[in-house]
């Protein structure tokens, strides 16, 4: 759920000139390749202003903000290309909802069940975050079309059943 009750971040130049230097575009997701929490989201820390309290918040949540306003309350940021480092507000990838859309994405995907072989990736979330920044970081090719591609390649690396073909026509889950 969101912890931003709505209330706006208290984003200065700044901060956005240093959350974008931490964004590597590709042709898909916007990757996130600063800090990394346990969770496998990204961490960004605002500056505080003089006598100000220092908060850490997520890449994406900087997203929604500077696309929308943010999230207001009883709303999160959900992201529906299911890639917990992609910070771009667009259709497909980042977007504000409820909290009751996110779980049911998440039952959707297989992720509110807890861990089950085949949904989720292996190395687990930080591992995946991890695996994603090293990949691209050694990517020779810098182009957003090729960089996409190594994101892809990356990300299915961790799914030990990818090979597999699967039993059921799973029904897409609802669109935004």
């Amino acid at each position: 759920m969101s912890k931003s009750r709505g209330t706006a971040l208290p984003l200065t130049d700044a901060d956005i000139g240093r959350w974008e230097r931490f964004v590597l575009k590709t042709a898909t997701c916007w990757v996130w390749m600063g800090a990394v929490g346990q969770d496998g989201y990204g961490r960004f820390s605002l500056r505080p202003e003089p006598g100000g309290k220092q908060r850490t918040v997520t890449p994406h949540q900087v997203a929604a903000f500077l696309a929308t306003g943010g999230p207001g309350e009883g709303e999160t940021v959900l992201h529906d290309c299911d890639f917990r480092l992609c910070c771009r507000y667009v259709r497909g990838h980042v977007r504000v909802s409820t909290q009751a859309e996110n779980m049911q994405q998440a039952a959707w995907r297989g992720r509110a069940r807890g861990h089950h072989p085949g949904l989720v990736d292996v190395r687990g979330p930080q591992g995946v975050a991890r695996a994603v920044q090293d990949a691209l970081d050694l990517a020779e090719d810098r182009t957003p079309e090729d960089l996409a591609d190594v994101l892809a390649a990356t990300l299915a690396l961790g799914d030990p059943l990818a090979g597999n073909l699967s039993l059921f026509d799973l029904a897409p889950p609802p669109s935004p």
